[in-house]
């Protein structure tokens, strides 16, 4: 059976990274095989997982620190685009000498850094192979902030119409005077372009990176199309992670326009740092009238707790005004889960552990 793909998206700054970690550690600790991938150049992954240095490879995370009879496991990646652009073209190569030909190509070796939307096609890439190829029961993918994230949801598209064998035709075409057919019109203004703003790398290398890519544009195509299908199976989730934050918010009802109108499967919102109201209502009628300070410095202390408290509640009515325009805006019936406000920032595994009752099981 195929494994279950999370996406967490999210505005920045919303906890994202670290809600992404404590999903995937309660579905470990619960007996799943899980695996977190985060596409996000900021390193924060590895730091709440206390792991050290992630890579393109899984790394195990030591869950048995925290639970020693646990049956689930999980590891934990970082995207690095250029060594899963590299794997990919090994993988569909006819050949090693196809393969040589296109990774020594500096075309090549400077595109795959910086070719719009390879980045983001190479996350899907990297998600998709662990999906078909992976022990897992349950991925979760860590994205950007939102507006980054959804470059994520276009470049299966973009990547196809890359692929279109009418484009490529076209651009490996050999002229009717010499050369190549995509530089037959203007080509000194085109060579002179190129050279601006790649340097060394001449028109002929282009030219036959293209030519050498041919062999393997039917196997780009096909992964862009199953990278399309999975990101629109039921078996996929996007959560949305926010905050009662107005900005916030709005980033998240942006989001989930763009997931309603492309018909993506929505599995709920998750509110992070909700406060809720306080256990007790305070006024100074029901704090002593005597202390261990001099009256005048006990007075103070004691409208500071009131005062604290009263704050807390309005804090609480402004959380609870903005969940329901959440779920208001959200599909009928749509889940939501509140994580509360933490005192002290998340940064190992017994921590992140301690948030397991307010976040989602695996069911989603």
């Amino acid at each position: 059976m195929s494994a279950k793909v999370v996406i967490c998206c999210g505005s920045g700054g919303v906890g994202k990274t670290t809600i992404s970690a404590a999903i995937a550690l309660k579905w470990a600790l619960e007996g799943a095989n899980v695996a977190v991938l985060t596409i996000d150049p900021a390193k924060r992954l590895a730091d709440s997982l206390s792991i050290g240095e992630l890579t393109n490879q899984p790394r195990r995370v030591p869950i048995e620190q925290i639970q020693p009879q646990a049956t689930g496991k999980l590891d934990a990646l970082m995207l690095d685009a250029r060594a899963t652009f590299d794997d990919l073209i090994k993988r569909l190569a006819p050949s090693e000498d196809v393969t040589q030909r296109i990774l020594s190509n500096r075309y090549y070796q400077f595109a795959s850094g910086r070719l719009g939307g390879a980045h983001e096609f190479m996350a899907m890439e990297k998600l998709l192979e662990m999906w078909q190829n992976g022990p897992y029961d349950i991925i979760v993918l860590d994205t950007p902030p939102t507006r980054h994230a959804l470059d994520f949801l276009r470049a299966p598209g973009r990547m196809s119409r890359l692929m279109d064998k009418g484009v490529l035709r076209w651009l490996v075409m050999p002229a009717k005077k010499g050369g190549w057919r995509a530089l037959e019109l203007g080509s000194e203004m085109v060579s002179r372009v190129l050279k601006k703003l790649l340097g060394e790398i001449t028109v002929t290398e282009i030219a036959e990176f293209f030519d050498a890519f041919r062999d393997i544009w039917d196997g780009f195509h096909l992964r862009a199309q199953r990278v399309t299908e999975l990101l629109a199976d039921p078996n996929t989730k996007f959560m949305l992670v926010t905050t009662p934050a107005p900005s916030a918010r709005r980033e998240a009802l942006f989001f989930l326009d763009v997931l309603q109108s492309q018909q993506m499967p929505f599995g709920g919102f998750i509110i992070n740092r909700h406060i809720s109201p306080p256990r007790h209502e305070l006024s100074r009628a029901s704090l002593p009238t005597d202390g261990p300070l001099p009256e005048e410095r006990w007075e103070a202390l004691c409208q500071s707790i009131v005062n604290a408290t009263h704050m807390r509640s309005n804090k609480a009515i402004m959380h609870a005004k903005a969940v329901d325009t959440l779920r208001a805006a959200g599909p009928t019936g749509a889940p939501f889960w509140l994580v509360p406000e933490q005192e002290l920032d998340l940064h190992d595994l017994n921590a992140l552990a301690s948030l397991q009752a307010a976040l989602p099981g695996a069911e989603i």
